[in-house]
């Protein structure tokens, strides 16, 4: 990709190393925003614990997660969009197309997937409407929503979408004039992560400043894939909050049965190998895998055939890390568990796994 530059040394795109920081609390925070957390994750783990969900429960869940996403997007894109930029694009005195390519290209060094404009029409009436195709999204579900809250923000007015897959792994997302559903309005919760200063410390890439494990993910910028050089699996860059959204609407939707079935499903996930940790040396692996995805500090793991017991400070999301820990177990002690679990003060989690 054009224009990227990347460690000489690592091999992290400058985008990642300058605007984000592996804090000492487990957390990575966007630099120039601090409120803002992301995490850095399997994308299978994403489309496939929504594909979970959906199994579990036996009914779709895709309009909560794409108008989830979207709204969350919205907001974040109100915030960091400049008001001259969204001036100059409403008063038409600048073409609407190369900023949102602008926009949504920066998600390939994220792992987005390769976004491209493809068509538009932008005249203020009930007629407009943007085509952006899309190669290899890291998940359809949220990746579909990400221009359209770009292009929200930037108009000022309510989209709605439509997607539809035109070859293997490439889509077609429309965006156009529609009043959002009545029913999301004036609801959507976000949570606010507050982090202490924590004791996680990476070794920094003395040319970049990155942690220097960071070097074990490869970036394909043309294509907007990174992939753990360790497992082959792809990776991106994504914010827990919406996560956490998507899990509260759900349950405000579907009911109090969500964060068992949010467990059960990532458990799946984790048991059938997602993420390839030392078994040998599985405390200190699993910290700084914990760490490196932003998923919060580990300070206590205990594991045998009788039992996990773990305590971890700054948990970005509580119902993953707990699905994730009962799936460890079952996958280096087989059988099937149990799993207790507490959120604490200032985001900590305790979980509990015993053989059922």
């Amino acid at each position: 990709m054009q224009g990227v530059k990347t460690c000489p040394r690592c091999g992290v795109p400058e985008y990642i190393a300058t605007e984000h920081l592996w804090h000492p609390s487990g957390f990575i925070v966007q630099r120039r925003d601090p409120r803002h957390i992301i995490i850095f994750i399997e994308s299978e783990n994403l489309e496939a614990l929504f594909r979970g969900i959906e199994e579990i429960l036996g009914m779709s869940i895709e309009r909560i997660v794409v108008n989830t996403r979207r709204r969350a997007a919205r907001a974040y894109m109100d915030r960091v969009i400049p008001e001259a930029l969204k001036e100059q694009v409403r008063e038409g005195t600048l073409e609407i197309g190369p900023v949102i390519q602008g926009m949504v290209g920066i998600g390939r060094v994220l792992g987005y997937g390769r976004f491209e404009v493809a068509d538009y029409r932008m005249r203020g009436d009930d007629g407009d409407y943007i085509i952006i195709r899309v190669e290899k999204p890291y998940s359809i579900l949220l990746g579909c929503a990400d221009p359209v809250a770009a292009l929200e923000a930037l108009v000022g007015r309510e989209m709605g979408l439509s997607y539809r897959e035109v070859s293997p792994e490439v889509y077609e997302i429309k965006a156009f004039p529609q009043p959002h559903p009545e029913e999301f309005k004036g609801r959507l919760t976000m949570r606010k992560y507050a982090y202490p200063e924590g004791d996680f410390r990476f070794r920094p890439c003395p040319r970049c400043g990155a942690p220097e494990e960071l070097a074990d993910f490869a970036w394909d910028l043309e294509r907007g894939l990174i992939h753990n050089r360790r497992t082959g699996k792809r990776m991106v860059f994504f914010a827990p909050s919406v996560m956490e959204a998507v899990f509260g609407e759900l349950e405000r939707e579907l009911g109090e049965t969500i964060p068992e079935v949010v467990i059960e499903a990532q458990k799946r996930l984790t048991a059938a190998g997602l993420y390839g940790l030392d078994r040998e040396n599985a405390r200190q692996d699993l910290r700084e895998q914990l760490a490196i995805r932003g998923l919060g500090n580990l300070k206590e793991l205990s594991l045998g055939e009788k039992g996990l017991s773990l305590f971890m400070e700054n948990a970005a999301v509580p119902l993953m890390v707990v699905g994730m820990a009962q799936g460890l177990y079952e996958a280096l002690h087989g059988g099937t568990s149990r799993v207790e679990w507490s959120a604490g003060e200032g985001d900590s989690l305790s979980v509990e796994v015993k053989p059922a």
